[in-house]
């Protein structure tokens, strides 16, 4: 089961769901094998401007950083299988999750002044 606290994120593709984890490292050489910002990445997704080999690479270093060991072969598999659309939907949600820093809106929280 994928642990929050750790930065990890649950992602369900076809009837699996698999713990993935992106670092700030891992982040780094996505952008390096991809020549593109992961915000410029995640603008390409919402857009529908994404490649297949863009999908695979996130999710191999997502997948790793959650423990599994998949390489580009496996990982192209499973989005033949659930389809592209899916595989996209998914990865925008992991990158948004990834993102996203919940815990300034805690931290927010905590700041505000009690009246």
């Amino acid at each position: 089961m994928a642990n929050p606290l750790k930065g990890e994120i649950p992602l369900k593709l076809g009837k699996e769901t698999y713990k993935c984890r992106l670092t700030i490292d891992s982040l780094v050489r996505i952008e390096d094998e991809l020549d593109k910002g992961i915000l410029e990445l995640a603008t390409a997704i919402a857009e529908a401007k994404i490649r297949i080999r863009t999908l695979i690479v996130v999710l191999k270093y997502a997948l790793r950083g959650g423990g599994n060991d998949f390489d580009d072969k496996k990982i192209g598999s499973i989005i033949q299988k659930v389809g592209i659309v899916v595989a996209s939907t998914e990865v925008a949600k992991l990158l948004a999750a990834t993102l996203t820093d919940q815990d300034s809106d805690e931290e927010d929280k905590k700041k505000e002044p009690v009246a």
